[in-house]
């Protein structure tokens, strides 16, 4: 990655990879994030998924100031797949249509990897916020910043928050590994495990991104959750890149996995299919019984009650 002086981070080209699919409401807004970055050398590349709605019109009105490309819908990987193949800067960033960027972004980012010439990825805390409100929560695990070669070991085990639009890599690196494009949920988790298996990363407690939660996201897509079931755990933990290595954390990630879907069956009213993934939770890890959110979700369903409404009831 070259040097770690002040001047280079000033030089360095950085590519912000865009994927988006029927986005057309939110794209322009992560694309105007991007253009407005305090770093000046910023490639900006939208993959269009194959989206149906008026995406292409609201991309084309940057004209040459972007990169836009389009695809048949393949997925969420496979549009960052192209996006990587297609990038020329010298480090990557990653944005979903759907969020944006904080203005000092890509430079803080850039900042923190050059004075760390031998880490894989920087990721950092960042803000939420409901989509048309201007409310924003502050999402971060540490008080300080934190490098450490255990990134990878944390992410599999839920230990910090995490958010793609706040990742960072040295380009060459993040060629190396494409993103699993058979699976849409978690690919992030496992692309970027991946990426720093056995190196160094940075988490940086000031935020650099704002993720948007909206009904219409596809983080909520319960038809592709359904038809991925657990894939996500069999691409991390049979992978032979780690030579078995993940095999003492398959269980608690399967576990880990199992809740995340009971959760996302439970909101969608789906109460046969979410008890399942409770009870193996339980199975591959019981202390996931005290997991109290879980077990209270678990106790309605148990009882004939649905989800609770947000009046209460």
């Amino acid at each position: 990655m070259g040097g770690n002086s002040s001047g280079m981070s000033g030089t360095a080209s950085v590519s912000v990879i865009i994927p988006t699919y029927n986005y057309g409401a939110f794209v322009g807004r992560a694309i105007e994030s991007c253009l407005r970055q305090t770093h000046a050398d910023v490639e900006i590349i939208v993959v269009d998924d194959g989206s149906t709605d008026d995406t292409p019109q609201v991309v084309a009105q940057f004209g040459d100031r972007i990169r836009s490309l389009r695809q048949d819908n393949a997925g969420v990987s496979a549009a960052r797949n192209r996006g990587l193949e297609a990038a020329r800067g010298a480090f990557v960033a990653f944005l979903d249509a759907d969020d944006y960027l904080t203005p000092d972004s890509v430079e803080r980012r850039l900042k923190a990897l050059l004075q760390s010439p031998d880490a894989a990825l920087v990721v950092s805390a960042w803000y939420e916020q409901r989509d048309g409100t201007e409310e924003r929560r502050c999402r971060s695990k540490f008080k300080q910043d934190v490098v450490s070669d255990r990134f990878s070991e944390w992410l599999l085990r839920k230990q910090f928050g995490f958010a793609t639009c706040t990742a960072m890599a040295p380009g060459d690196l993040a060629r190396q590994f494409p993103f699993p494009a058979h699976i849409s949920n978690g690919e992030d988790i496992a692309y970027f495990a991946k990426l720093c298996f056995g190196r160094k990363a940075c988490w940086l407690t000031h935020p650099t991104a704002v993720v948007t939660r909206h009904p219409g996201s596809l983080r909520h897509d319960i038809a592709r959750i359904r038809r991925q079931e657990l894939a996500l755990v069999q691409t991390i933990f049979d992978d032979p890149f780690y030579g078995g290595a993940l095999e003492p954390l398959r269980r608690e990630f399967t576990a880990g996995r199992c809740l995340s879907l009971f959760r996302s069956l439970y909101q969608a009213g789906d109460g046969v299919a979410a008890r399942g993934y409770y009870l193996e939770a339980l199975r591959q890890r019981p202390a996931s019984i005290l997991r109290l959110g879980y077990l209270g979700k678990f106790l309605r369903l148990a009882l004939g009650m649905g989800p609770r409404r947000r009046d209460g009831h």
